[in-house]
């Protein structure tokens, strides 16, 4: 690889082999790697993954159409800050400029399944569920993938951002702060997050809501218990506040020795999907959204990251997402928040509408300057 090669000359040349590839930057680091892959292969559940290496790409609800992709990496390159960055801007306490109007109105199809999830909530069938939407974007002339993936490192350094292509997928690109399982050599750490609030001026608005503090007590105490179910002892540090961007969640993370004889798949379905993505109980939170949601999430909510390469395992959830098939096709933007009896439709709307100003500002940075050309 040459000085002169950027993340957009070689997206380029992968893109035109036709293969697999991905980008991606883990939070804080000063640099990203890329991966293509000579093979993909699809996997039909997570129990499948140990035993291999490789990026994982993984939908909220493996089948129908939606298997577990396992990249195997064929090339590989790192770019240092200086090739994938340039700019000034940089993450939260500068909050991120709107993108567009924020529609304070929520619409007939939201309202309809918040009511049925509220509806559910109430009833005491859920203690909680997430409650997710998927919109619509034009795609803007010029529009540069590897623009869109640098103005993400950029601005969200304290975030997961990816690029991930794909034949069978299309162009997906994130900026997430979740982390759903990261470990080498038996000693691993995960987190519950959840609970969303503002910033202002960089700083908390207020203290934290009585329905956020329950939200977040929900995931760690799944977290915890399903980590004990395993035989797995834990130590836990927090909750705390961090911050993603313009919004602030209260974080738990979990660390934990992982023995040989316990795989690393059975962890990851024990643990995904969370019930912050999710709810509780898992599975008949997860069959009720499938059935009142309104759509397929996909590869939404799902998990993403390196498995078992070169002894490291490093996944995130595939949060504050886009996809795309490409060639100037539409995006489709993915956001979500968790319900509980007590929530109110305008309040859980306008939280999915600062989250997909993640992704909208990302589309807005993605026409090459005069620089990259």
């Amino acid at each position: 690889m040459s000085r002169a090669d950027t993340v957009a000359s070689l997206i380029s040349r992968w893109r035109e082999k036709g293969d697999a590839f991905v980008c991606f930057r883990e939070p804080g680091a000063s640099h990203c790697r890329c991966i293509r892959g000579g093979r993909l292969e699809a996997l039909d559940g997570m129990d499948r993954l140990d035993g291999r290496e490789g990026f994982v790409f993984a939908p909220f609800r493996a089948g129908e159409g939606h298997p577990v992709w396992m990249l195997r990496a064929e090339e590989e390159a790192g770019f240092p800050a200086d090739r994938i960055e340039g700019g000034t801007e940089k993450e939260a306490p500068a909050p991120v400029p709107v993108a567009g109007r924020l529609d304070v109105v929520p619409s007939p199809r939201y309202a309809r399944a918040f009511a049925a999830f509220s509806r559910a909530l109430c009833a005491g069938e859920f203690q909680k569920l997430v409650l997710s939407r998927r919109v619509g974007e034009p795609c803007p002339a010029g529009f540069s993938w590897a623009e869109a993936f640098r103005a993400a490192c950029r601005r969200y350094v304290h975030s997961y951002v990816y690029l991930f292509y794909a034949p069978q997928t299309g162009y997906w690109l994130g900026a997430t702060p979740e982390i759903l399982l990261r470990g080498r050599g038996g000693a691993y750490e995960t987190v519950a997050l959840a609970g969303t609030q503002c910033l202002k001026d960089g700083r908390l608005a207020g203290k934290w809501s009585a329905k956020n503090i329950r939200e977040q007590a929900f995931v760690a105490d799944y977290v915890a218990d399903g980590l004990r179910g395993l035989g797995l002892a834990c130590s836990a540090e927090g909750p705390f506040t961090v911050t993603a961007g313009e919004l602030a969640h209260l974080k738990t993370v979990f660390r934990f020795s992982l023995p040989a004889e316990v795989p690393v798949g059975r962890v990851l379905q024990v643990l995904h999907p969370t019930p912050a993505v999710c709810g509780l109980p898992k599975e008949a939170a997860r069959r009720f959204i499938d059935a009142q949601e309104g759509y397929d999430r996909g590869y939404y909510a799902g998990f993403l990251g390196t498995f078992d390469l070169e002894g490291e395992t490093a996944l995130y959830v595939n949060l504050r997402c886009m996809q795309s098939a490409g060639n100037g096709a539409d995006f489709r933007l993915y956001a979500g928040g968790g319900l509980l009896p007590s929530s109110v439709l305008e309040e859980e709307w306008m939280e999915t509408e600062r989250k997909l100003q993640t992704m909208k500002y990302v589309i807005s940075k993605g026409i090459p300057s005069e620089i990259y050309r």
